[in-house]
């Protein structure tokens, strides 16, 4: 026991000092009276604490566990810690200190450890490139910062030398990616490469095709939803049928009339200017024939409706309203056989749900 200069006193614990310790206290009363009361300290044994080290962190990484032993203490220090967990990404960058401490009835332990925890780069690997599909020789990539990284991607190396794919001209859209890595930070970085496609004639038009009639493209009024080649550029379409062209790059055209129609686009990606003529657009009239002659000339001998391109369900009545003929899929093959001639009634509807109705004449 010590008594300090200002009056009070100082208990210091010591190893020699583990376990119980009574200390008295005795103050002058009234008199020649004196007063004494005595006070036990516990003074606990330390326990050896050990904690697990830790590596630098990136800002951006994820959460990590800290150890320690004994368990069973708890962790204290910056923000960014919670229970046994520190999460770099709430700290910030900064140098940290973490204390863990255990403690009981009979013995206690402290310890501390720094963490370090760095700020990430930021990487730029560069402009966009665009090149023609054409153009097959390697290309050295530049503008990437800071220096040092690496390249990965389709085509690269990684000192960032570049061979274009083979497309077989049709172009494509490559990203590549530019990671760097400093003081255990690795950020990656990307770089867009496009090689435009090269100018193509009959190209073929990305449109459903229409399963009924393979021979059209489909039945007026027609409406396709045109799709370039390769996306990522500047498009001026022409629909061969007279109307106003359109700079989408996914315009929908409606063809009104019957006819054969040449879709033409040109399309532009940065210095490529690419032409592209489509197969033709060929659309057929929507037509319900109300006579059929099954008579084996093979014309006019089966009731071929031009309704839908779609999956269509057939319904045949005679005049009579009896039910000659169904199906949920007709193949244009009905050709009254083994019926009568004289007066049907038709009932037609498609996968979209819209339907046709009248009447038929079969004459042989």
């Amino acid at each position: 026991m010590v008594r300090r200069p200002d009056g009070r006193y100082e208990f210091r614990p010591t190893p020699e000092l583990v376990g119980r310790n009574v200390l008295q206290y005795t103050v002058q009363a009234t008199g020649v009276c004196v007063s004494t009361r005595p006070m036990a300290l516990i003074v606990a044994k330390t326990l050896p604490v050990t904690i697990t080290p830790l590596v630098p962190l990136c800002a951006n990484a994820s959460p990590i566990t800290l150890r320690a032993t004994p368990t069973g203490g708890t962790w204290s220090g910056p923000r960014g810690l919670s229970g046994n967990t520190f999460d770099p990404r709430l700290s910030g960058p900064g140098t940290f200190t973490l204390t863990y401490s255990i403690s009981d009835t009979v013995a206690c332990g402290i310890a501390s450890t720094t963490v370090t925890v760095n700020a990430p780069p930021t990487p730029q690997a560069g402009p966009d490139l665009t090149l023609c599909a054409y153009e097959t020789a390697p290309v050295q990539l530049t503008g990437a910062t800071p220096a040092g990284g690496t390249w990965s991607g389709p085509g690269v190396t990684p000192a960032g030398l570049f061979t274009p794919p083979d497309t077989r001209l049709l172009g494509g859209i490559f990203t590549l990616s530019y990671t760097v890595n400093e003081n255990g930070c690795a950020i990656t970085a990307t770089r867009r490469v496009l090689l435009a496609p090269s100018p193509t004639t009959n190209a073929p038009l990305q449109v459903p095709v229409c399963e009924r009639f393979p021979e059209f493209t489909g039945l007026a009024p027609l409406t396709l939803t045109m799709k370039p080649v390769l996306t990522g550029g500047t498009y001026e379409w022409d629909f061969g049928d007279g109307s106003p062209r359109s700079t989408e790059e996914n315009p929908e055209h409606v063809f009104t009339q019957p006819g054969r129609y040449n879709v033409r686009l040109v399309a532009r990606y940065a210095n490529c200017v690419v032409e592209t003529s489509f197969a033709p657009v060929i659309v057929n009239r929507t037509f319900v024939p109300n006579i059929i002659t099954p008579n084996s000339d093979q014309q006019n001998q089966t009731f071929i409706p031009y309704f839908s391109c779609q999956t269509t369900q057939l319904s045949l009545y005679n005049r009579w309203g009896s039910k000659v003929y169904e199906t949920a899929d007709y193949r244009n093959n009905w050709q009254a056989t083994e019926l009568s001639d004289g007066l049907y009634y038709y009932q037609l509807k498609d996968a979209d749900g819209r339907t046709a109705k009248g009447w038929l004449t079969v004459v042989r």
